[in-house]
């Protein structure tokens, strides 16, 4: 019993002297706190592979932010389409197609709209959502889509990416305006055109990212 309690005091005493400094016999919480303790405690290498490498994991901002704003877009489309009173303005409009086609299936493609209408777009939103949407779109990937970051992360790329978004419609809709000189009712395209601008200007506004939750 004697021999034993003097062996584990030798054995003690001699694992104190493999390190530089004696607190590292704590473990890895202590050895990973800094590169000099690591260093100190021989353990460099293991906190390297085993903690400070899952700590630095990079993280894909611009992608989500990407994703997350495609997503809140079809979304914000989806509540607008899906109420009664812009419903019944997308049936009358499908209805209305009914009249192009063939004179024999008008009367039961305008039939089928008022029986199954509702129920479809109702179908069409519950399996087409945002998600699926900017997934095909390539804005969001299974990764992106479920990522959850701190809005610390992303409120300075939110703001940079939409600010880059409104400048590029700008561009756009100004080459749409300056083309209306060759279509054949020109003022309809420029007020359009004028329209997409100021709307471009109210929805990409300096608060956008907060409404999308990112800020």
């Amino acid at each position: 019993m004697v021999r034993g309690l003097v062996l584990l005091a030798v054995l003690g005493c001699a694992s104190a002297f493999l390190y530089v400094n004696p607190k590292c016999h704590e473990g890895p919480a202590y050895w990973c706190s800094s590169t000099e303790v690591a260093e100190s405690c021989q353990a460099t290498q293991f906190c390297q592979d085993n903690i400070w490498m899952k700590k630095e994991e990079p993280k894909n901002v611009g992608n989500f932010v990407t994703c997350k704003a495609c997503m809140w877009v079809f979304q914000k489309v989806e509540d607008y389409t899906l109420n009664d009173a812009n419903e019944k303005k997308l049936l009358t409009w499908v209805e209305k197609v009914c009249d192009l086609i063939p004179a024999d299936y008008t009367a039961t493609c305008k039939s089928m709209v008022e029986d199954y209408g509702k129920e479809a777009i109702a179908t069409l939103a519950e399996k087409v959502g945002p998600a699926m949407v900017c997934k095909v779109l390539g804005q969001c990937s299974a990764q992106t889509m479920f990522m959850s970051l701190p809005k610390t992360d992303t409120c300075k790329t939110c703001q940079t990416t939409m600010e880059e978004l409104k400048q590029q419609n700008l561009e756009l809709f100004s080459w749409w305006q300056n083309s209306c000189g060759d279509v054949t009712a020109p003022m309809d395209c420029v007020k359009y055109s004028e329209t997409a601008k100021l709307l471009n200007k109210a929805i990409l506004n300096e608060s956008i990212c907060e409404e999308m939750e990112m800020c």
